[in-house]
């Protein structure tokens, strides 16, 4: 039985929060969330591998940056809280980790603050990182966040909703709000390993959705990032980034090319 929506929440039109919930195979989504996600596997099979893979990327992410002294983390577009999140994997190297995770996705808000209900080390807001000043100065991510001091922040799978001035001006004033020293990961949707008839399916899926896709060459991912120092080894596929910082026994990660990552430093 699909979960009850919050009132109000029309769930009769797909939501990329809710569609990423289906892709690794969460309980917080419907009808409409699951028959998008089928038309996208239709579209382009190895869908599901390049979201496994993009979980494989965000740990090694979120681990590196523990690694380098951070123990705070906004996750920008996290939709819902599925097994091993950011707040999960930033606690087992570093058990004080605080976490803030940021959806517009009114059901990911609702069912993510219940999830979370009584960590005092994370909390579920709601906002669009199109108005960071009210993330940036909400309660619970004042209470949790200490700006004076560098921040990790995620952005997974979000900017390749919005065009390439809306990124670099998002980026810009994350840039201007955060301590130097700060880390910002991202990943994005490359067309170049994509047949024209790919892309031309994936993105009809996604345009019945609120936030339409964008899928672009790599080199126009890459002026996104200018105006950050760039951990190597860059903007690059997934796996191929730091590999060698994944958990102990933690399962291969699968290898695709429809998406690459990168870490930034302010």
């Amino acid at each position: 039985m699909d979960p009850k929506p919050p009132s109000g929440v029309d769930v009769s039109r797909p939501s990329v929060a809710r569609m990423y919930d289906v892709y690794l195979s969460g309980k917080h989504n419907y009808p409409a969330d699951r028959a998008a996600v089928a038309a996208v596997v239709e579209a382009y099979p190895r869908t599901i591998e390049v979201i496994v893979e993009a979980r494989h990327f965000l740990r090694r992410a979120v681990r590196y940056m523990c690694f380098r002294g951070i123990d705070q983390f906004i996750d920008m577009g996290s939709g819902l809280p599925s097994a091993d999140n950011t707040h999960q994997v930033a606690q087992r190297v570093n058990p004080n980790a605080r976490v803030v995770y940021v959806d517009i996705d009114d059901v990911a808000v609702a069912f993510g603050q219940q999830m979370l209900n009584g960590d005092p080390k994370t909390a579920f807001i709601q906002g669009s990182v199109l108005e960071l000043e009210p993330i940036l100065n909400h309660p619970k991510t004042r209470k949790l966040i200490d700006f004076s001091k560098p921040v990790g922040v995620l952005m997974m799978g979000l900017l390749h909703f919005f065009s390439i001035d809306i990124d670099r001006a998002i980026l810009k004033d994350l840039r201007d709000n955060l301590a130097s020293g700060s880390l910002l990961s991202l990943s994005h949707t490359i067309s170049n390993f994509l047949t024209e008839e790919e892309i031309r399916q994936v993105l009809a899926v996604y345009a019945k959705t609120p936030t339409p896709l964008i899928i672009r060459d790599i080199s126009l991912v890459e002026q996104i990032t200018q105006g950050y120092s760039v951990v190597e080894p860059g903007l690059v596929s997934m796996h191929k980034w730091k590999m060698d910082i994944a958990e102990e026994g933690e399962p291969e990660a699968p290898q695709t090319s429809a998406m690459v990552g990168v870490v930034l430093r302010t």
